[in-house]
């Protein structure tokens, strides 16, 4: 018996695959997971975190391309003519060019405005044009990524052309055109500027990725704490954590799935977040409720056991006190026999009286 619960709690290897599995359709096999550590358990989160963000950046690639080239488009039909040279863009327009309607979720407005040079001028002219989100200003000689949330700048990243045009498009690229700039974002030149991007956009997903499920994973732990409390049963905080990080396997896959969709079209769940935890606590609670009952099972058989050893202590002593009479019976008839024996053999020891002399 004792053997059979070491080999059913003993540490194994489980590999990934079979983790992604038996954490979604066995819920007997989290003890068994959890088993193995806290880091083999952030091992599989990282690795779960990975594989997600793999599809994230393949999405957000293809997104990319169909921004690229709509922007394309949209320089062809409505940017007037321009040239780059010596880091410097030179365009025929008396007036800025602010374009809000932009089909990309990370930017919110796009300002072209060739006509300032001096740093003076550019902030004065940011500040006019201020607003919430993240603004893209092209100068003459400069490009301004500005992020705003809540009225507060929280991040403001000046690049210069020709560092753009190096780490997008190479060293090769000293002047274009218009017309130049249209055909390269069609061409597969662009596979230099999509490998940067995603690779960039990989790294930052995936450390993103990380943070938030290992928050999540915290968040569950809580609660499934307090549920050990409250079922009364005993469990290390760590144990619970390990299989709060299996038990968000699924939700991890759905929400996979639902950022997918959303990147495609404008499907959204209102509530998605509570569904995502409520999903990854009710994995937990059910591996804690079927632990609880393991245990009740256990303390039955114990208690049986306990039972069968008081039945065996009775029986004991029953035959030892039915043997104890026996014995006294066949002693006493040997006593009797020896006080016999030894009357007979008295007179013959005795000297006879007067009467016979």
């Amino acid at each position: 018996m004792e053997e059979k619960e070491d080999e059913k709690y003993r540490v194994v290897n489980i590999n990934f695959f079979k983790k992604v599995w038996y954490s979604i359709t066995k819920f007997e096999k989290y003890p068994e997971m959890a088993t193995e550590g806290l880091g083999r358990a952030l091992k599989y989160l990282a690795m779960m975190c990975a594989f997600i963000t793999v599809f994230m950046t393949i999405s957000s690639f293809i997104e990319m391309k169909k921004v690229v080239f709509n922007l394309s488009e949209y320089i062809e039909q409505n940017i007037p003519e321009f040239s780059y040279e010596d880091g410097q863009i030179q365009m025929d327009t008396e007036e800025p060019i602010i374009i809000d309607n932009i089909q990309y979720d990370g930017i919110n407005r796009i300002i072209i405005n060739p006509l300032l040079e001096s740093d003076e001028e550019k902030e004065k002219f940011e500040a006019e044009n201020d607003a919430t989100g993240v603004t893209i200003y092209f100068f003459k000689n400069q490009i301004v990524m500005r992020t705003k949330v809540d009225n507060i700048d929280t991040k403001i990243s000046p690049y210069t052309y020709k560092d753009f045009v190096q780490n997008y498009a190479g060293n090769d690229v000293k002047s274009f055109s218009k017309t130049q700039l249209i055909e390269y974002m069609r061409s597969s030149k662009m596979n230099n500027f999509y490998g940067k991007y995603m690779i960039s956009s990989f790294i930052s997903l995936l450390l993103v990725e990380i943070m938030i499920t290992l928050i999540d994973a915290l968040e569950i732990a809580a609660f499934g704490w307090l549920t050990t409390m409250i079922t009364r049963i005993r469990i290390r905080f760590v144990a619970i954590y390990n299989m709060a990080v299996y038990a968000l396997t699924l939700p991890m896959i759905l929400n996979m799935l639902y950022i997918i969709v959303n990147y495609f079209t404008t499907f959204t769940i209102s509530y998605f977040q509570v569904a995502y935890i409520t999903i990854a606590y009710i994995y937990l609670a059910t591996v804690i409720f079927l632990l609880k009952d393991d245990l009740l099972k256990k303390l039955e058989e114990v208690e049986k056991i306990k039972k069968e050893q008081e039945k065996v202590r009775e029986e004991i002593k029953e035959q030892e006190d039915n043997k104890e009479p026996e014995s006294k019976e066949e002693k006493e008839p040997k006593n009797e026999d020896k006080t016999d024996d030894e009357n007979k053999d008295a007179p013959n020891d005795q000297e006879p009286d007067g009467s016979e002399a």
